[in-house]
């Protein structure tokens, strides 16, 4: 992108405003990951990785780390259009698993807008620490429930849940259909 996505912004609300408020109404703390002081601005706890360069499989490590529940609701920046419903449905699934992860339409993981366990802390450290950044090695290490589509599909905004910006392009027509369509995801 040449840029920090979650400070681009959709409505006039960065992208990562969007995230926090659907997570805000699902859950009792919001702490953004992060290396970027500016996400400060947001006046939540902004925690930066330990291991860089390791990608999402330390967002999530970071997450579990530094969490004061022992069941963390994760999501990245790059999808505004999650909403409290999603991360709701989620949460309630995950009794007695230690990952509970969503599939998209094309029966994809989608592992960052995921509920984690803390149980799921050793064995992504232990990765991490092996030199392993696959998270789908992490899912294959622990009780992980993988939840199809069709199970929350009839959530309002669900075919647009995991539509995220991963370049300028992407960005720019996200932006002009969601002005044009009255705020509505881009199809």
């Amino acid at each position: 992108m040449g840029r920090d996505k979650g400070l681009l912004e959709l409505d006039g609300v960065t992208l990562v405003e969007h995230v926090i408020q659907a997570l805000s109404a699902a859950v009792r703390d919001v702490t953004i990951i992060s290396n970027n002081s500016e996400y400060l601005r947001f006046g939540l706890p902004v925690i930066a990785d330990t291991y860089r360069e390791v990608g999402p499989l330390e967002a999530i490590r970071t997450a579990l780390a530094n969490a004061s529940s022992p069941v963390v609701v994760l999501c990245a920046c790059d999808t505004p259009f999650v909403t409290s419903k999603l991360f709701e449905f989620l949460r309630d699934q995950s009794t007695g698993f230690d990952s509970v992860v969503p599939l998209d339409e094309k029966g994809m993981l989608e592992p960052l807008c995921a509920v984690y366990a803390r149980a799921a802390l050793a064995p992504a450290t232990d990765l991490i620490l092996n030199g392993r950044r696959k998270v789908s090695e992490l899912l294959e290490r622990v009780r992980t429930r993988t939840i199809p589509f069709g199970d929350f599909s009839h959530l309002p905004g669900a075919r647009n849940f995991f539509r995220n910006i991963n370049t300028p392009e992407e960005y720019d027509r996200t932006v002009e259909a969601h002005s044009r369509r009255g705020n509505e995801a881009p199809q």
